[in-house]
Protein backbone atom coordinates (compact mmCIF):
# COMPACT_ATOMS: atom_id res chain seq x y z
CA UNK A 1 0.00 0.00 0.00
CA UNK A 2 2.05 3.39 -0.72
CA UNK A 3 1.70 5.84 1.71
CA UNK A 4 2.91 9.55 1.64
CA UNK A 5 4.75 11.26 4.43
CA UNK A 6 6.89 14.79 4.93
CA UNK A 7 10.29 15.17 5.96
CA UNK A 8 11.04 17.98 8.61
CA UNK A 9 12.51 19.82 5.70
CA UNK A 10 9.18 19.59 4.04
CA UNK A 11 10.30 17.33 1.39
CA UNK A 12 7.74 14.60 -0.08
CA UNK A 13 8.49 10.97 0.86
CA UNK A 14 6.42 8.39 -0.63
CA UNK A 15 7.10 4.45 0.34
CA UNK A 16 5.57 1.44 -0.94
CA UNK A 17 7.04 -1.84 0.94
CA UNK A 18 6.96 -4.86 -0.73
CA UNK A 19 8.16 -7.72 1.74
CA UNK A 20 8.28 -10.32 -0.89
CA UNK A 21 11.57 -8.56 -2.32
CA UNK A 22 15.17 -8.62 -1.25
CA UNK A 23 16.13 -5.52 -2.81
CA UNK A 24 14.83 -2.22 -2.51
CA UNK A 25 14.69 1.28 -5.15
CA UNK A 26 15.15 4.75 -3.49
CA UNK A 27 15.16 7.94 -5.40
CA UNK A 28 15.24 11.56 -5.25
CA UNK A 29 13.49 13.45 -8.14
CA UNK A 30 13.86 17.13 -8.84
CA UNK A 31 11.03 18.69 -11.18
CA UNK A 32 13.87 20.13 -13.20
CA UNK A 33 14.08 19.28 -16.95
CA UNK A 34 14.85 20.57 -20.19
CA UNK A 35 11.97 22.56 -20.50
CA UNK A 36 12.70 25.20 -17.51
CA UNK A 37 16.12 26.09 -19.53
CA UNK A 38 16.70 29.18 -21.42
CA UNK A 39 17.13 28.45 -24.73
CA UNK A 40 21.01 29.52 -24.88
CA UNK A 41 21.70 27.18 -21.57
CA UNK A 42 19.65 24.52 -23.31
CA UNK A 43 21.11 20.69 -22.02
CA UNK A 44 22.01 22.30 -18.72
CA UNK A 45 20.00 19.94 -16.46
CA UNK A 46 21.01 16.94 -18.12
CA UNK A 47 24.92 18.32 -17.52
CA UNK A 48 24.03 19.05 -13.97
CA UNK A 49 22.72 14.90 -13.61
CA UNK A 50 26.20 13.57 -15.16
CA UNK A 51 27.71 15.96 -12.56
CA UNK A 52 26.04 14.16 -9.36
CA UNK A 53 28.94 11.52 -9.94
CA UNK A 54 31.48 13.52 -10.44
CA UNK A 55 32.43 14.62 -7.20
CA UNK A 56 31.21 15.53 -3.40
CA UNK A 57 32.75 16.51 -0.29
CA UNK A 58 33.73 12.69 0.95
CA UNK A 59 33.71 11.09 -2.44
CA UNK A 60 35.64 11.70 -5.92
CA UNK A 61 34.24 9.92 -8.78
CA UNK A 62 36.44 7.14 -8.56
CA UNK A 63 35.42 6.07 -5.04
CA UNK A 64 31.51 6.57 -5.86
CA UNK A 65 31.93 3.77 -8.87
CA UNK A 66 33.99 1.58 -6.40
CA UNK A 67 31.45 1.85 -3.83
CA UNK A 68 28.52 1.31 -5.74
CA UNK A 69 30.26 -1.72 -7.22
CA UNK A 70 31.39 -2.98 -3.11
CA UNK A 71 27.53 -2.77 -2.53
CA UNK A 72 26.54 -5.20 -5.51
CA UNK A 73 23.83 -1.81 -5.95
CA UNK A 74 23.14 -0.36 -9.41
CA UNK A 75 23.18 3.94 -9.05
CA UNK A 76 21.98 6.18 -12.04
CA UNK A 77 20.05 8.73 -13.61
CA UNK A 78 18.24 10.11 -16.28
CA UNK A 79 16.93 13.19 -17.35
CA UNK A 80 13.51 14.60 -19.25
CA UNK A 81 11.78 17.25 -20.19
CA UNK A 82 9.85 18.13 -16.93
CA UNK A 83 12.73 16.33 -14.37
CA UNK A 84 15.48 14.81 -13.33
CA UNK A 85 15.64 11.65 -11.39
CA UNK A 86 19.31 10.12 -9.41
CA UNK A 87 17.94 6.54 -7.87
CA UNK A 88 19.89 3.78 -6.45
CA UNK A 89 19.14 -0.21 -6.39
CA UNK A 90 20.43 -2.24 -3.67
CA UNK A 91 20.04 -4.93 -1.38
CA UNK A 92 17.93 -4.70 1.81
CA UNK A 93 20.75 -4.93 4.57
CA UNK A 94 22.62 -2.22 2.08
CA UNK A 95 19.91 0.58 3.09
CA UNK A 96 22.02 2.94 5.34
CA UNK A 97 25.34 2.60 2.94
CA UNK A 98 23.40 3.01 -0.12
CA UNK A 99 21.14 6.12 1.26
CA UNK A 100 24.15 7.51 2.28
CA UNK A 101 25.65 7.17 -1.19
CA UNK A 102 22.74 8.37 -2.94
CA UNK A 103 22.11 11.33 0.23
CA UNK A 104 25.92 12.65 -0.69
CA UNK A 105 25.55 12.67 -4.53
CA UNK A 106 22.35 15.01 -4.20
CA UNK A 107 22.55 17.25 -1.10
CA UNK A 108 26.48 17.59 -1.89
CA UNK A 109 27.88 17.83 -5.14
CA UNK A 110 31.09 19.79 -5.83
CA UNK A 111 31.16 20.19 -9.41
CA UNK A 112 34.84 20.29 -10.34
CA UNK A 113 36.01 22.43 -12.99
CA UNK A 114 38.17 19.37 -14.63
CA UNK A 115 35.20 17.19 -14.02
CA UNK A 116 33.14 19.73 -15.87
CA UNK A 117 35.15 19.53 -19.19
CA UNK A 118 35.69 16.34 -19.23
CA UNK A 119 31.57 15.31 -19.11
CA UNK A 120 31.06 18.20 -21.74
CA UNK A 121 32.92 16.41 -23.91
CA UNK A 122 31.11 12.98 -23.08
CA UNK A 123 28.10 14.72 -24.08
CA UNK A 124 28.75 16.25 -27.16
CA UNK A 125 29.89 12.97 -27.77
CA UNK A 126 26.10 11.31 -26.75
CA UNK A 127 24.64 14.59 -28.38
CA UNK A 128 26.93 13.50 -31.69
CA UNK A 129 25.62 9.60 -31.27
CA UNK A 130 22.06 10.39 -31.23
CA UNK A 131 22.41 12.56 -34.42
CA UNK A 132 23.55 9.70 -36.16
CA UNK A 133 20.36 7.74 -34.91
CA UNK A 134 17.64 8.49 -37.47
CA UNK A 135 14.96 7.28 -35.39
CA UNK A 136 15.99 9.34 -32.02
CA UNK A 137 16.91 12.51 -33.80
CA UNK A 138 13.25 12.21 -35.84
CA UNK A 139 11.83 12.80 -32.17
CA UNK A 140 13.92 15.10 -31.27
CA UNK A 141 13.56 17.34 -34.00
CA UNK A 142 9.33 16.51 -34.28
CA UNK A 143 9.34 17.80 -30.80
CA UNK A 144 11.24 21.14 -31.76
CA UNK A 145 8.90 21.38 -34.48
CA UNK A 146 5.94 20.47 -33.06
CA UNK A 147 6.51 22.96 -29.77
CA UNK A 148 8.74 25.42 -30.57
CA UNK A 149 9.12 27.10 -27.49
CA UNK A 150 10.60 25.24 -24.06
CA UNK A 151 9.07 22.19 -24.56
CA UNK A 152 10.69 21.35 -27.41
CA UNK A 153 13.97 21.87 -26.66
CA UNK A 154 16.69 18.53 -26.62
CA UNK A 155 17.16 16.91 -23.38
CA UNK A 156 20.47 16.57 -23.94
CA UNK A 157 21.02 19.85 -25.59
CA UNK A 158 22.48 20.95 -28.67
CA UNK A 159 26.34 21.52 -29.33
CA UNK A 160 26.52 25.13 -29.24
CA UNK A 161 24.25 25.25 -25.68
CA UNK A 162 26.14 22.73 -24.11
CA UNK A 163 29.95 24.28 -24.86
CA UNK A 164 28.61 27.29 -23.91
CA UNK A 165 27.66 26.14 -20.08
CA UNK A 166 29.75 27.44 -17.31
CA UNK A 167 30.33 26.36 -13.92
CA UNK A 168 28.77 29.69 -12.96
CA UNK A 169 25.46 28.48 -15.15
CA UNK A 170 25.77 25.02 -13.01
CA UNK A 171 25.95 26.36 -9.44
CA UNK A 172 23.58 29.27 -9.85
CA UNK A 173 20.99 26.78 -11.30
CA UNK A 174 21.45 23.51 -8.43
CA UNK A 175 21.13 26.65 -6.05
CA UNK A 176 18.22 28.00 -7.30
CA UNK A 177 16.15 24.97 -7.99
CA UNK A 178 17.26 21.54 -6.55
CA UNK A 179 16.04 22.12 -3.50
CA UNK A 180 13.18 21.72 -0.93
CA UNK A 181 10.17 23.44 -3.11
CA UNK A 182 11.15 21.07 -6.14
CA UNK A 183 12.08 17.90 -5.04
CA UNK A 184 10.68 14.74 -3.63
CA UNK A 185 11.71 11.19 -2.55
CA UNK A 186 10.70 7.64 -3.19
CA UNK A 187 11.25 4.54 -2.58
CA UNK A 188 9.64 0.74 -3.11
CA UNK A 189 11.01 -3.00 -1.84
CA UNK A 190 12.09 -4.20 0.92
CA UNK A 191 13.41 -1.81 3.56
CA UNK A 192 12.92 -0.73 6.96
CA UNK A 193 10.31 2.54 6.96
CA UNK A 194 11.56 3.63 10.42
CA UNK A 195 15.59 3.16 9.85
CA UNK A 196 15.21 4.97 5.86
CA UNK A 197 13.29 8.28 7.72
CA UNK A 198 15.51 8.36 10.08
CA UNK A 199 18.56 8.30 7.85
CA UNK A 200 16.79 10.81 5.51
CA UNK A 201 15.93 13.47 8.37
CA UNK A 202 19.95 13.26 8.65
CA UNK A 203 21.61 13.06 5.56
CA UNK A 204 19.39 15.32 3.27
CA UNK A 205 20.28 18.49 3.29
CA UNK A 206 17.68 20.81 3.87
CA UNK A 207 18.75 23.46 0.65
CA UNK A 208 15.44 26.30 -0.03
CA UNK A 209 14.80 26.37 -3.71
CA UNK A 210 12.69 28.65 -5.83
CA UNK A 211 9.72 27.28 -6.99
CA UNK A 212 10.22 26.24 -11.24
CA UNK A 213 7.94 28.45 -13.50
CA UNK A 214 7.31 27.44 -17.27
CA UNK A 215 9.53 29.68 -19.15
CA UNK A 216 6.39 29.39 -21.63
CA UNK A 217 3.38 26.92 -22.02
CA UNK A 218 2.99 24.77 -24.65
CA UNK A 219 1.75 26.14 -27.83
CA UNK A 220 1.35 23.25 -30.69
CA UNK A 221 2.62 24.24 -34.10
CA UNK A 222 0.92 22.24 -36.80
CA UNK A 223 2.72 22.13 -39.78
CA UNK A 224 5.76 20.05 -42.22
CA UNK A 225 9.17 19.97 -42.22
CA UNK A 226 11.79 18.30 -44.18
CA UNK A 227 14.87 17.82 -43.46
CA UNK A 228 17.44 16.23 -46.42
CA UNK A 229 20.05 14.03 -44.99
CA UNK A 230 21.53 11.07 -46.82
CA UNK A 231 20.39 8.15 -45.43
CA UNK A 232 18.91 4.37 -46.61
CA UNK A 233 15.19 5.56 -46.01
CA UNK A 234 13.27 8.14 -44.69
CA UNK A 235 12.14 8.40 -41.15
CA UNK A 236 9.15 10.29 -40.43
CA UNK A 237 6.98 11.00 -37.06
CA UNK A 238 3.64 12.78 -37.46
CA UNK A 239 1.92 14.27 -34.01
CA UNK A 240 -1.07 15.58 -32.67
CA UNK A 241 -1.86 17.67 -29.68
CA UNK A 242 -3.68 16.32 -27.13
CA UNK A 243 -3.90 16.65 -23.11
CA UNK A 244 -1.76 16.84 -19.93
CA UNK A 245 -1.49 13.93 -18.03
CA UNK A 246 -3.98 14.95 -15.17
CA UNK A 247 -6.98 14.98 -17.91
CA UNK A 248 -9.56 12.76 -17.73
CA UNK A 249 -8.93 11.61 -21.27
CA UNK A 250 -5.11 10.40 -20.61
CA UNK A 251 -6.33 6.53 -20.42
CA UNK A 252 -8.87 6.61 -22.83
CA UNK A 253 -6.25 7.95 -25.11
CA UNK A 254 -3.66 5.71 -23.99
CA UNK A 255 -6.20 2.73 -24.66
CA UNK A 256 -6.89 4.52 -28.32
CA UNK A 257 -2.94 4.19 -28.84
CA UNK A 258 -3.03 0.39 -28.24
CA UNK A 259 -5.36 0.33 -30.90
CA UNK A 260 -3.57 2.66 -33.52
CA UNK A 261 -0.05 1.17 -33.38
CA UNK A 262 0.86 0.09 -29.59
CA UNK A 263 0.76 -3.18 -30.27
CA UNK A 264 1.61 -5.91 -32.30
CA UNK A 265 -2.20 -6.21 -33.04
CA UNK A 266 -2.61 -2.73 -33.83
CA UNK A 267 -4.05 -1.65 -37.25
CA UNK A 268 -0.82 0.44 -38.18
CA UNK A 269 1.48 -2.70 -37.54
CA UNK A 270 -0.48 -5.60 -39.23
CA UNK A 271 -1.46 -3.03 -42.46
CA UNK A 272 1.85 -1.60 -43.28
CA UNK A 273 4.04 -3.85 -41.72
CA UNK A 274 1.91 -7.63 -41.77
CA UNK A 275 -0.19 -7.08 -44.76
CA UNK A 276 2.36 -5.37 -47.01
CA UNK A 277 5.50 -5.70 -46.16
CA UNK A 278 5.86 -1.42 -46.29
CA UNK A 279 8.24 -0.93 -43.08
CA UNK A 280 10.24 -2.79 -40.82
CA UNK A 281 9.46 -0.57 -37.77
CA UNK A 282 6.09 1.18 -37.06
CA UNK A 283 4.56 1.89 -33.99
CA UNK A 284 2.08 4.89 -32.04
CA UNK A 285 2.55 6.19 -28.87
CA UNK A 286 1.35 8.90 -26.30
CA UNK A 287 3.28 11.25 -24.15
CA UNK A 288 1.71 13.40 -21.78
CA UNK A 289 3.31 16.50 -19.56
CA UNK A 290 2.15 18.97 -17.18
CA UNK A 291 0.44 21.44 -19.66
CA UNK A 292 -0.12 19.63 -23.16
CA UNK A 293 0.04 16.01 -24.81
CA UNK A 294 1.12 14.08 -27.80
CA UNK A 295 -0.74 11.20 -29.87
CA UNK A 296 2.52 10.30 -32.35
CA UNK A 297 3.17 7.22 -35.06
CA UNK A 298 6.79 7.14 -35.78
CA UNK A 299 7.92 5.12 -39.07
CA UNK A 300 10.72 4.76 -41.66
CA UNK A 301 10.26 3.41 -45.05
CA UNK A 302 11.89 3.16 -48.56
CA UNK A 303 11.77 6.78 -50.35
CA UNK A 304 10.00 5.23 -53.05
CA UNK A 305 7.33 3.66 -50.51
CA UNK A 306 7.29 6.91 -47.74
CA UNK A 307 3.95 8.49 -49.68
CA UNK A 308 2.33 5.12 -49.88
CA UNK A 309 2.72 4.69 -46.14
CA UNK A 310 1.87 8.19 -45.38
CA UNK A 311 -1.51 7.53 -47.35
CA UNK A 312 -1.89 4.42 -45.26
CA UNK A 313 -1.68 6.34 -41.88
CA UNK A 314 -3.94 9.26 -43.09
CA UNK A 315 -6.41 6.82 -44.01
CA UNK A 316 -6.22 4.72 -40.72
CA UNK A 317 -6.65 7.42 -39.00
CA UNK A 318 -9.37 8.76 -41.08
CA UNK A 319 -11.50 5.95 -40.57
CA UNK A 320 -11.21 5.35 -36.83
CA UNK A 321 -14.42 6.93 -35.67
CA UNK A 322 -16.41 4.66 -37.92
CA UNK A 323 -14.30 1.14 -37.82
CA UNK A 324 -14.03 0.80 -34.01
CA UNK A 325 -14.62 -2.53 -32.56
CA UNK A 326 -15.41 -3.45 -29.19
CA UNK A 327 -13.33 -6.36 -29.53
CA UNK A 328 -10.13 -3.80 -30.20
CA UNK A 329 -11.03 -1.80 -26.95
CA UNK A 330 -11.20 -4.97 -25.30
CA UNK A 331 -8.05 -6.40 -26.25
CA UNK A 332 -6.46 -2.67 -25.32
CA UNK A 333 -7.89 -2.45 -21.83
CA UNK A 334 -6.12 -6.22 -21.51
CA UNK A 335 -2.81 -4.87 -22.64
CA UNK A 336 -2.63 -1.65 -20.44
CA UNK A 337 -3.97 -3.34 -17.52
CA UNK A 338 -1.23 -5.95 -17.86
CA UNK A 339 1.05 -3.68 -18.14
CA UNK A 340 0.52 -2.07 -14.66
CA UNK A 341 -0.01 -5.09 -12.98
CA UNK A 342 3.47 -6.19 -14.53
CA UNK A 343 4.85 -2.86 -13.16
CA UNK A 344 3.84 -3.27 -9.57
CA UNK A 345 5.81 -6.44 -9.84
CA UNK A 346 8.82 -4.78 -9.52
CA UNK A 347 10.31 -2.13 -7.15
CA UNK A 348 12.10 -0.24 -10.02
CA UNK A 349 9.05 0.24 -11.70
CA UNK A 350 6.61 0.90 -8.35
CA UNK A 351 9.57 3.55 -7.51
CA UNK A 352 9.26 5.16 -10.87
CA UNK A 353 4.82 4.87 -11.02
CA UNK A 354 4.96 6.69 -7.16
CA UNK A 355 7.00 9.57 -8.50
CA UNK A 356 4.89 9.88 -11.38
CA UNK A 357 1.54 10.36 -9.66
CA UNK A 358 3.53 12.65 -6.85
CA UNK A 359 4.76 14.88 -9.80
CA UNK A 360 1.43 14.93 -12.33
CA UNK A 361 -1.63 14.36 -9.80
CA UNK A 362 0.36 15.21 -6.64
CA UNK A 363 -1.70 11.84 -4.84
CA UNK A 364 -0.84 7.99 -4.01
CA UNK A 365 -2.27 5.80 -7.06
CA UNK A 366 -3.18 2.62 -6.06
CA UNK A 367 -2.90 -0.38 -8.63
CA UNK A 368 -6.52 -1.11 -8.11
CA UNK A 369 -7.87 2.11 -8.66
CA UNK A 370 -5.80 2.53 -12.01
CA UNK A 371 -7.75 -0.77 -13.08
CA UNK A 372 -11.31 0.11 -12.38
CA UNK A 373 -10.75 3.81 -13.77
CA UNK A 374 -10.02 1.90 -17.21
CA UNK A 375 -12.67 -0.94 -17.04
CA UNK A 376 -15.18 2.11 -16.68
CA UNK A 377 -13.70 3.51 -20.06
CA UNK A 378 -16.71 2.78 -22.86
CA UNK A 379 -16.84 2.42 -26.61
CA UNK A 380 -18.17 5.71 -27.19
CA UNK A 381 -14.99 7.30 -24.66
CA UNK A 382 -12.43 5.72 -27.36
CA UNK A 383 -14.77 6.84 -30.67
CA UNK A 384 -14.09 10.55 -29.10
CA UNK A 385 -10.78 10.44 -28.68
CA UNK A 386 -10.30 10.19 -32.48
CA UNK A 387 -11.66 13.90 -32.39
CA UNK A 388 -7.77 14.55 -31.30
CA UNK A 389 -6.38 12.85 -34.24
CA UNK A 390 -7.59 15.50 -37.40
CA UNK A 391 -5.99 15.58 -40.31
CA UNK A 392 -5.39 19.49 -40.36
CA UNK A 393 -4.45 19.88 -37.07
CA UNK A 394 -1.01 17.50 -37.26
CA UNK A 395 2.85 18.07 -37.64
CA UNK A 396 4.87 15.87 -39.61
CA UNK A 397 8.60 16.11 -39.19
CA UNK A 398 9.97 14.07 -42.06
CA UNK A 399 14.28 12.95 -41.99
CA UNK A 400 16.04 11.64 -44.87
CA UNK A 401 16.92 11.46 -48.62
CA UNK A 402 13.53 13.69 -49.81
CA UNK A 403 12.75 17.09 -50.77
CA UNK A 404 9.41 18.21 -49.35
CA UNK A 405 7.66 18.34 -52.37
CA UNK A 406 8.35 15.18 -52.95
CA UNK A 407 6.27 14.28 -49.82
CA UNK A 408 2.42 14.01 -50.23
CA UNK A 409 -0.21 14.52 -47.70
Amino acid sequence: MPKKIYLSSGIPLIIEKMNNFKSFVLGIWIKHGSRHEPQEKNGLSHFIEHLFFQGTKKRDAKTISLEIDSLGGDLNAFTTREFTSIYIKGLKDQLSKSSDLLCDLYSNPLFPEQEIEKERSVILDEIRMVNDSPEEFAHDIFMENAFQNSLGLPILGKENSVTNITREDIIKCFKNYYGVANTLICCAGNFDENELIAFLEKNIKKRNSKTILLNAPAKFSPGIKVYEKELHEVHLCLGFETVPFRHEDRLPLTLLNCIVGGSVSSRLFQEIREKRGLAYNIYSFVSFYSDTGVFGIYTASDPKKINKVIKIIMDILKNLPDSLKQEEIDRAKIQIISQIIYSSETPSSVMQTLAYNEIYLGEVYKVKEQIEQINKIKFEDIRIMTDYLKKDNFNLTVLGPIKKEKISI
